[in-house]
């Protein structure tokens, strides 16, 4: 019997698709898997910028750019003009994809190129702090290695970066995905791993649907390896990401900010078995 906590599964696919390529995840699985942003998202997003008269964001890992297009393009069929729409990204070809997105879009948002250790340091400078910061899909477990303390302390100090970069009172929104469920399924067997990870599509990713599975082919306290295996293209790609788990995420928040609520799915209340959790948090 087969078993997720195989080290192989760190490098390489597993049995069922061995003969898929294997290509890189920010070419050629991300732009087809994310499509666009789901209305539910938006409204989310959209409700709490109007509720709270913001006037500055910043989306913080912005990747191919489709978030900020969305959540911007919301605002503007809601008649509510935001001040400064302004994002971080330090991958170039992320750069690329969500300079081309906000081109065709006709929509005037400023990049900044920076690694997260390096802010409020950036090309271009920035020239000011921010009423609300965004950070979504999961992007801050990409901090990490080696021990769990030391994780937890690098993805501490990115998000003390953050605070430098939003106002006294402003907002974060920030996600992982729910590793202390993940976490439990750790040693079953492939099959039982595959029964009991569910990827509904329903939060951030609506692109290929389910023509992509997702699934934690290495799991332990201190790295997770998913695999997305596009099954119509007989492609796959990879991630390796060092798991925030959520009294740690609560720990790490609170030195720089106040927690205001916790979601699960964009949901409030917890969710056992959610795809992600995410916290809205106060800068103090």
């Amino acid at each position: 019997m087969n078993f997720v906590n195989t080290l192989p599964y760190i490098s390489n696919p597993i049995e069922e698709f061995s003969d898929f390529k294997f290509v890189s995840w920010e070419k050629e699985i991300y732009p087809k898997f994310k499509g666009t942003v789901k209305e539910s998202e938006a409204n989310f997003f959209g409700d709490f910028i109007i509720k709270n008269h913001l006037k500055s964001v910043i989306d913080f890992g912005v990747g191919g750019g489709i978030e900020l297009s969305g959540i911007t393009e919301h605002l503007n069929k809601r008649g509510y003009n935001l001040h400064s729409i302004e994002a971080n990204e330090v991958d170039e070809e992320f750069i690329r994809q969500a300079k081309k997105l906000f081109k065709e879009k006709r929509q005037e948002i400023v990049i900044h190129k920076s690694n997260w250790v390096d802010l409020p340091k950036a090309d271009p400078p920035y020239t000011h702090v921010f009423d609300f910061g965004f950070l979504t899909g999961n992007s801050l477990t990409y901090i990490g290695g080696g021990t769990r303390d030391y994780t937890k302390k690098a993805q501490q100090s990115v998000v003390s970066k953050f605070a430098e970069l939003i106002k006294k009172g402003g907002y974060l929104f920030i996600d992982s995905r729910n590793y202390d469920y993940i976490r439990s399924l750790m040693n079953l067997p492939i099959q039982d791993v595959l029964k009991n990870f569910s990827f509904d599509y329903t939060v951030y990713y609506h692109g290929s649907g389910k023509d992509i599975m997702v699934f934690p082919a290495y799991i332990s306290d201190t790295v997770i390896v998913l695999h997305y295996y596009d099954k119509k293209r007989k492609i796959w790609g990879k991630l390796d990401l060092y798991p925030i788990y959520q009294k740690d995420m609560i720990e790490i928040l609170s030195k720089d900010f106040v927690i205001e609520k916790i979601y699960h799915d964009f949901r409030e209340g917890k969710k056992e078995k959610s795809l992600f959790v995410q916290y809205l948090a106060r800068r103090k």
